[in-house]
């Protein structure tokens, strides 16, 4: 962790940064918080994250559980499951990756399966803070999705009045044009443009992000070629769309992955969430949840080790209940959803993911202990296990004694390597196990 105070603000004004990592208590941070100081991070752990969220792209289907920013224990205040920076009253916090900014970037990248972070610019934005280079990469994902198969063309209908059809023969306003005496045919086309709402609030983010990353490298060629044509079409001074010209755009089936890139895009440009020009009085930033990109990445890489059907089990379709009414069977208690399923009728494997850490002295938390026996009873699961980032090469005590043995499944407790090829193949031993203990 480290505190620093500078001159950040666009006007001058000296402005106070306090730089710590997520889920990092305070009394492991560098120095002492002062009275003030106190009571400035109490007012941050009343925020609601929701409205500083940017993980747009990679929605899922059930409602994200919301912890607050902050929260306090024992050990004084402490950083949750968010990433990024929060700007209050005239000071800043920054919560930075735990795990370092190229690991999240890597999670960002298998769960999209797009390269988030260019190798040739991996050290080239030195100068450049980490919520920067997340901030970017989110948005660089969200484009380089939307751009898979196609950029976002417009089309509109031209009308034009000649002796020659120039597309397609308007037989209506010709007649009326030959009733009102003139001899010229009216005819209809189709012309196809890339300067549209989308594309301009994409190019104006991508310009966003240009003048706070230390060059140009950090889009990658293929980012770059697209912008090239987009930037073409847009003109020299786009004008910034609406989120509603946005929305109501028109999208084909190829292109409408664009509206939710334009729409990242225009949240960047309206909120500036990496501005400094703001009162003392205003509150703004920008969080990612890195407690869902932790669970989408271990969900894309246990697709990778199975062989079997992998489900996301954060939806209504693949959720379960903890108790049924014996008198009324439709009514329910507790519904569960345990983040992956893998194998269908019967389960094969049980996973759910947790971004905190597995070790110490407590071990594995009481409530999470709770929550696997539920899921795995309830799913009549034979293999279930909690999942934690692996953060050293020491297995866990927990971990070494697994798998554990209730009555009717087997729980694991695992730490995962945090880059794609060690995660899948450790989860493929581990689902090598399913096969066995049956």
């Amino acid at each position: 962790m480290a505190y620093k105070r500078d001159r950040s603000n666009a006007a001058g004004v000296l402005t106070d940064r306090l730089v710590i990592n997520d889920l990092t208590p305070e009394a492991y941070w560098d120095r002492p918080l002062t009275v003030d100081e106190q009571v400035w991070l109490a007012d941050i752990a009343k925020l609601s994250p929701e409205p500083y969220i940017l993980n747009a792209q990679l929605q899922v289907d059930h409602e994200p559980t919301m912890e607050p920013i902050l929260s306090r224990d024992i050990e004084g205040f402490r950083a949750n499951r968010y990433i990024g920076e929060i700007r209050h009253k005239g000071r800043t916090l920054v919560i930075n990756p735990r795990l370092g900014i190229e690991t999240i970037t890597g999670w960002i990248s298998t769960i999209l399966n797009v390269q988030v972070l260019p190798r040739t610019a991996t050290h080239s934005n030195d100068t450049s803070n980490a919520v920067t280079q997340l901030l970017a990469a989110l948005w660089r994902a969200s484009v380089l999705t939307a751009g898979q198969h196609a950029l976002p063309r417009a089309q509109a209908n031209i009308s034009s009045h000649a002796l020659s059809v120039q597309g397609r023969l308007d037989v209506d306003a010709t007649a009326r044009r030959r009733a009102a005496g003139h001899r010229d045919l009216v005819s209809t086309r189709v012309m196809r443009s890339y300067d549209n709402s989308p594309a301009r609030a994409v190019v104006l983010a991508d310009r966003y992000f240009d003048q706070r990353l230390a060059g140009g490298r950090w889009r990658g060629a293929r980012l770059d070629e697209q912008l090239t044509v987009l930037r073409t079409a847009t003109g020299a001074r786009p004008k910034t769309p609406t989120l509603h010209e946005i929305r109501t755009a028109h999208y084909s089936p190829i292109t409408v992955k664009w509206r939710r890139a334009a729409e990242l895009s225009w949240r960047i440009l309206h909120e500036d969430p990496l501005g400094v020009a703001a009162d003392d009085e205003s509150t703004y930033g920008v969080l990612i949840d890195v407690a869902e990109l932790w669970e989408l990445f271990v969900l894309h890489c246990v697709g990778l080790a199975s062989n079997q059907p992998v489900r996301h089990g954060t939806t209504d379709q693949a959720s379960g209940h903890l108790a049924r009414s014996t008198v009324d069977p439709s009514h329910t208690l507790g519904r569960l959803y345990p983040d992956v399923l893998v194998g269908e009728h019967p389960l094969t494997a049980l996973l759910d993911a947790k971004y905190k850490r597995l070790g110490g002295m407590r071990g594995v938390d009481r409530d999470d202990l709770y929550q696997l026996h539920a899921y795995a009873s309830t799913f009549e699961a034979p293999l279930s296990a909690l999942v934690y980032p692996a953060t050293s090469v020491d297995l866990p005590l927990d971990e070494q004694n697994s798998p554990w043995q209730t009555s009717n499944s087997m729980l694991s407790f695992l730490t995962l390597p945090t880059e794609r090829d060690g995660c899948v193949a450790k989860l493929a031993q581990w689902l090598g196990h399913s096969d066995t203990s049956r």
